[in-house]
């Protein structure tokens, strides 16, 4: 059993029975703002200062506004009988104080609560951190605590400053057990949070793997960020206990903005807003601009602003901090536009949720963050539970955060399955493509009496816009036909399959090549979607007689060394053009060389094009080995290479 005989003004608080037991230290203790450590001194005499409350600020007692130093006082009588007791020590319980502070017990320093100036560190949003000092064995005396109330910040309450909780003292051990069983009490109230953090942090690692697995989507990646950050702001809000104030306020603007920023782009992918090139555009710009305002206010975390002029730092951090929140509501932007949109069930729950989010998010900050100055209580209200599960209490953000987390997620695992789909359905058309080209591009060509005619292609990609066609004629020559759509991949493979067909069937009706590029380019005019294709055609007789029309096409090489050609537009760029024809003698052992723009233009690592030169150096060697040193050099587009030889007759 234990009493206690209340203390007024400067009376002493009386301990009686105390035993194994504790008691609040509460009433009236003596207060003084301003910094003096005689103040420490159990023999000084305090009869002069304020009374004050202790479990409450001391702004709404006589000093607002106030920061810095100040002290408060107060004599506790030990009941003698307590001094009998074996290994008995006497402890203190601060539970909570803003913003640190010393404890002196008799004038001796006891324990300290985060540090005070020249080097301060203090705790700030959820972060509390309750201390235990041993007074040592049962005995009367003075209890001090200095207290040091940091600089306001746009993140301030209406009313800061003092010893916010009551503190305790009794028994060392059993205060130590009241600690434990306050820090058992917080991670149970905060359960639902931590299951809530720990979820969206596995997720957002997973999808980060599978970003890592295709870079190029970057749905993965935004996601891995919307589930990474929020779980990384949580943390440093409710879990960071021992995380300093000033490491806090750094982390937290980037961290709120990249989760933004991530939320804010994968709306855009997942509710199919790409089309709209102007909302894209803002929305870039508004993410650069928050992650800019709030690293500025990160940046200045790195000087001790603490010494600064009196609110100068409130200053900067509002300049910075508002206009990032004003920022904040786009998602609002983002979801009306998606809105008014035809969307799938999943996309509407995603599309309401993120709202809801923003709205949640925004109303939350722009109504909290200026509390200390608005008076709001709104905010307040927002964070008053809801419901309660299994004992744990939930309040509005928590449901409207669990609600984004599970849309975001089942969102992207469709939008990731449909691109599957989709990725599947192309693998598939580029496998037919390659099959149908490797039959429009032959691997062996037909004997022309009197030549040795051979060929290499090297596609840039699985399939290409190059072509080339050798066609017996009836009359015992050759049509040859090399050429190249512009474009790559699978829309000019497409191109070169109408192209080829083309081909084949003008050459049953016209074998001058003039005539052919000119019915070439009939079939093709507006049928190239705005690209084009050049193309030489070329015939051959056994008597060594060649005709030649080009339509834009690089002109061939005879012996190593270009031949002069008549040049002309390239086929699909106007109707009715007209092609004529130059003419050439090949004798026997000549070699005729042709290629693709591909050759030429193959870049080495430092940028240098293969080049007119070096093709004329090896125009006489097979084509395999001319196609091999253009790729060997650095290839970046389709490569195609003819040689056509005359042999003795």
């Amino acid at each position: 059993m234990f009493f206690a005989v209340a203390a007024r003004g400067a009376s002493p608080l009386k301990l009686t029975g105390l035993g194994h037991a504790t008691l609040p230290v509460d009433g009236e203790w003596q207060f003084h703002t301003g910094d003096d450590l005689k103040w420490a001194n159990p023999q000084f005499d305090d009869s002069g200062w304020q009374s004050i409350r202790v479990g409450q600020d001391w702004e709404t007692q006589g000093h607002r506004d106030y920061t810095g130093f100040a002290w408060y006082r107060r004599e506790l009588v030990n009941d003698a009988a307590v001094g009998q007791l074996a290994d008995w020590h006497l402890g203190l319980y601060l539970p909570r104080v803003d913003s640190a502070a010393e404890v002196y017990w008799n004038g001796v320093k006891v324990g300290s609560y985060g540090r005070v100036p020249p080097d301060p560190l203090w705790y700030g949003f959820e972060n509390v951190q309750p201390i235990v000092a041993d007074l040592g064995a049962a005995h009367s005396g003075v209890l001090s605590i200095r207290v040091w109330k940091a600089p306001y910040v746009y993140y301030s309450y209406p009313a800061e400053g003092g010893i916010l909780e009551t503190p305790w003292v009794g028994d060392l051990e059993a205060l130590r057990n009241l600690k434990l069983a306050r820090e058992y009490r917080g991670q149970l109230g905060r359960g639902f949070s931590s299951g809530e953090q720990a979820i969206s942090a596995v997720l957002g690692l997973l999808a980060f793997l599978v970003w890592l697995r295709n870079r190029r989507q970057l749905v993965p990646l935004w996601l891995s960020v919307a589930l990474l950050f929020p779980a990384a702001e949580s943390w440093i809000v409710t879990e960071a206990s021992s995380m300093s104030f000033r490491l806090g306020y750094a982390l937290i603007g980037p961290t709120v903005a990249l989760n933004e920023m991530a939320i804010w782009f994968l709306l855009i992918a997942l509710l199919g807003l790409g089309d709209h090139p102007r909302l894209v555009r803002w929305t870039k710009i508004l993410a650069v601009s928050a992650l800019v305002l709030d690293l500025v206010n990160t940046g200045s975390q790195f000087f001790n602003w603490t010494t600064w002029p009196d609110h100068l730092f409130l200053h900067m951090d509002v300049a910075s901090t508002f206009p990032a929140v004003v920022i904040s509501i786009w998602g609002l932007v983002l979801a009306g536009a998606a809105l008014r949109k035809r969307l799938d069930a999943a996309r509407w729950v995603l599309a309401v949720a993120a709202l809801m989010s923003d709205l949640r998010q925004g109303f939350s900050d722009i109504t909290g963050l200026g509390m200390r100055w608005t008076h709001w209580t709104v905010y307040q209200l927002l964070n008053l539970p809801l419901v309660r599960i299994g004992g744990v209490a939930l309040n509005a953000a928590n449901l409207i955060n669990a609600a984004l987390l599970l849309a975001l997620v089942y969102a992207a695992w469709r939008y990731l399955a449909q691109q599957g789909e989709r990725q599947s359905a192309l693998t598939q058309e580029l496998r037919s493509a390659q099959a149908l080209q490797q039959v429009l591009v032959p691997e062996s060509l037909p004997v022309i009496a009197g030549y040795t005619v051979r060929s290499a292609y090297r596609p840039a990609q699985e399939v290409g816009g190059d072509f080339f066609q050798l066609i017996s004629l009836a009359d015992e020559s050759a049509l040859l036909v090399i050429g190249d759509v512009s474009g790559k991949g699978l829309p000019a493979a497409m191109a070169v399959a109408m192209i080829v067909g083309v081909i084949h069937s003008v050459t049953e009706a016209k074998n001058d090549p003039a005539e052919v590029l000119e019915a070439l380019n009939r079939r093709l005019h507006g049928r190239l979607r705005g690209g084009f294709a050049t193309c030489l055609a070329m015939r051959l007789d056994g008597a060594g007689r060649c005709v030649i029309a080009n339509a834009g096409h690089l002109p061939p090489f005879l012996n190593g060394s270009e031949v002069e050609i008549l040049p002309s537009l390239p086929l699909g760029l106007a109707d009715g053009l007209k092609y004529e024809c130059s003419e050439l003698e090949i004798s026997p052992g000549d070699r005729l060389t042709l290629y693709t723009d591909g050759l030429l233009e193959a870049r080495n690592p430092e940028g240098e094009l293969f080049g007119f030169t070096r093709i004329a150096a090896i125009a006489t060697r097979p084509a395999e080995e001319i196609a091999q040193a253009a790729q060997a050099f650095g290839q970046d587009d389709d490569i195609t290479v003819l040689t056509v030889a005359r042999v003795a007759g």
